[in-house]
């Protein structure tokens, strides 16, 4: 159908389910659901465009605190990507970016919906 394994189409499921009435999924609904569970950067953009293809928007967060910590992962991730000469990995970012590895996920996340 989507091409996610079992895991994630049952992800998405249960967050459509959870929507009620509502065509609107938040990305912190999406990293609750993902959890501690190792879901790679293609896979959640794939979970995000299978959820707009059924007819729903992923927003981000009113929350502020999301936007200074892609703030802070970003400038952790150039800081890094610059010394290093290579694309950081997660563990790398949380290390310099003093933030546990969910928010630097949820902070990835939400850069992924702010560039379409």
């Amino acid at each position: 159908m989507n091409g996610l394994r079992a895991e994630l189409t049952a992800i998405l499921d249960a967050l459509v389910a959870a929507s009620g009435d509502s065509r609107a999924i938040s990305l912190d609904a999406i990293g609750d659901a993902i959890g501690a569970r190792a879901v790679s950067y293609p896979e959640i953009d794939a979970m995000i465009s299978a959820l707009e293809a059924r007819g729903y928007d992923v927003v981000a967060s009113e929350n502020p605190r999301g936007e200074q910590h892609l703030r802070e992962v970003l400038a952790a991730a150039r800081a890094l990507s610059s010394e290093t000469g290579r694309r950081p990995n997660l563990h790398e970012i949380c290390e310099r970016s003093g933030l546990p590895l969910e928010q630097v996920k949820h902070a990835l996340m939400l850069a992924r919906v702010m560039q379409r």
